[in-house]
């Protein structure tokens, strides 16, 4: 089998759109990448995670609606039609990166993604694998107290997009992910101030001041409540379907004693695939 038979159209946007636009599309389609279109061409792609990361740690006065994706747009990984699944998640571990494009001349027939490999895995491999044989045992976390100019910090210092969120008896209560964040930026984002203006650009500054908007608001107040966990003894195919059902990236995991263990990812499937 090769990428070409499990591989999918990509979503465009084209060169000379805004990030606050590349985040609309992205909340709107539920995806986390978008290729970059110029003139019929296709000449970059950004993801969720690179957004995120320039959001929040950008220091220009810039709007959301001033910022052009060509600020954060990145290379497309062309490889062959006829690479194999396995080949192909060889080359996302080691080049880094989430997703791979087939096509020629600048055009992009179709992409695949981590989350084309976790699909791939569910419905070919079944073999004994288990989740605690390729689960991530370290994992970051906040409480539900943390302001949220200390959740972002700690997101960009660990270079992470999301983060588990415990209550004060340490229990996992939700996730806080970059899409939350963007979710805010866009919904406060787009109100006015009493001169019409609006304050995307505070808000986003705000994300980070210990003064204000990054203090007041705590990290309940924005994540994702619930997890979708998994036993740590349970098939690695058995996580993989649970990921693609609930649409999520990656799964906690519980010991025998329902206590976290650690992550189950779509990068550490994709690990797994490579070996």
């Amino acid at each position: 089998m090769s990428i070409l038979d499990i591989s999918k159209k990509p979503i465009t946007i084209i060169k000379n759109s805004t990030i606050s636009d590349a985040i609309r599309s992205l909340l709107d389609t539920k995806i986390s990448r978008l290729v970059v279109s110029d003139h019929g061409k296709h000449v970059g792609i950004i993801t969720e995670k690179d957004i995120g990361l320039f959001l929040f740690s950008d220091t220009t006065n810039q709007s959301l609606d001033n910022i052009p994706i060509t600020k954060i747009m990145k290379p497309i990984e062309f490889v062959n039609q006829e690479i194999t699944p396995e080949n192909s998640a060889k080359i996302m571990i080691e080049k880094g990166i989430s997703s791979l494009a087939i096509g020629e001349n600048e055009e992009v027939k179709t992409i695949f993604t981590k989350s084309d490999l976790v699909n791939y895995y569910a419905e070919n491999i079944t073999d004994e694998k288990k989740v605690v044989d390729f689960m991530t045992h370290e994992y970051e976390f906040t409480h539900t107290a943390a302001p949220l100019y200390k959740v972002v910090r700690k997101m960009l210092e660990k270079k992470i997009s999301r983060l588990i969120v415990k209550n004060q008896n340490e229990e996992p209560v939700g996730i806080i992910s970059f899409r939350d964040l963007f979710r805010i930026s866009i919904e406060l984002g787009s109100e006015e101030d009493d001169s019409g203006f609006t304050i995307s650009d505070q808000i986003r500054k705000g994300f980070l001041s210990k003064e204000g908007f990054g203090n007041i608001s705590l990290a309940k107040d924005v994540m994702t409540e619930g997890l979708i966990t998994i036993k740590f003894n349970q098939s690695l195919s058995n996580a993989c379907k649970l990921i693609l059902e609930n649409n999520v990236s990656g799964l906690v995991v519980l010991d025998g004693n329902e206590s976290i263990a650690g992550i189950i990812s779509k990068t550490d499937i994709t690990k797994a695939i490579a070996k």
